[in-house]
């Protein structure tokens, strides 16, 4: 019997949890794809049809970390909230809290950006959609933002989110990699507000210090 769509996106899902969950317990590197499909009840061709190798399932998990901006950008389009500044701030920062506070997700991190290095040719590949993917749901969210209270001259939703997201990749890349002497939690977060705040400077926030709390 033909699987649906639902039963193939139900597999997908869990061959991925259990994937995840074994690159951050075992180390990438110490994982197969047989305990792999044996995590997630199915066959390794199973595997091999949803992600190919294990390279596939690691970038997969990498665009997971897309989600909540595509979500927030989502949620903006139907109605922009009253503290949209507040929820890009929010959402950048829970994902510095989580990398920070997780050693083994800083090592997943090394993984990826090695990956990134190895198998991208620079132009027409996964690392530079997802740069492309995170590129557009900012500036899908500075869009509806400036439509209420205007950037500062020179910048533009699409100049703007092209360097939020160039500045959030060197934070994260600088910290993991260790060539800096700062972290993610407050300096990246704190830092990220500021220039949020330098763009939409007549948008009402919290105030700074509670993204150190």
């Amino acid at each position: 019997m033909r699987r649906t769509k639902e039963e193939a996106a139900e597999t997908r899902s869990e061959i991925l949890h259990s994937a995840k969950a074994l690159f951050l317990d075992k180390g990438y590197e110490n994982v197969s794809l047989e305990e792999i499909a044996a995590a997630a009840g199915v066959t390794r061709g199973a595997v091999h049809w949803h992600f190919k190798n294990k390279q596939g399932l690691m970038f997969a998990i990498r665009d997971e970390a897309q989600q909540p901006f595509q979500e927030l950008a989502e949620r903006m389009s139907k109605e922009l909230p009253p503290n949209p500044l507040d929820l890009v701030a929010d959402a950048i920062a829970t994902v510095f809290e989580d990398i920070q506070y997780d050693p083994r997700k800083r090592s997943m991190l090394k993984v990826m950006m090695h990956l990134d290095m190895a198998f991208c040719d620079g132009t027409t590949n996964r690392a530079s959609s997802f740069r492309h993917d995170m590129h557009e749901h900012f500036a899908r969210i500075f869009t509806l933002m400036d439509a209420n209270t205007k950037l500062p001259a020179p910048w533009t939703p699409d100049t703007a989110a092209s360097s939020l997201t160039a500045v959030i990749g060197g934070l994260i890349t600088e910290w993991t990699l260790d060539r800096g002497d700062f972290q993610l939690v407050p300096c990246g977060q704190m830092f990220i507000k500021m220039v949020l705040k330098t763009w939409f400077p007549s948008v009402q926030t919290r105030g700074m210090a509670t993204l150190a709390l």
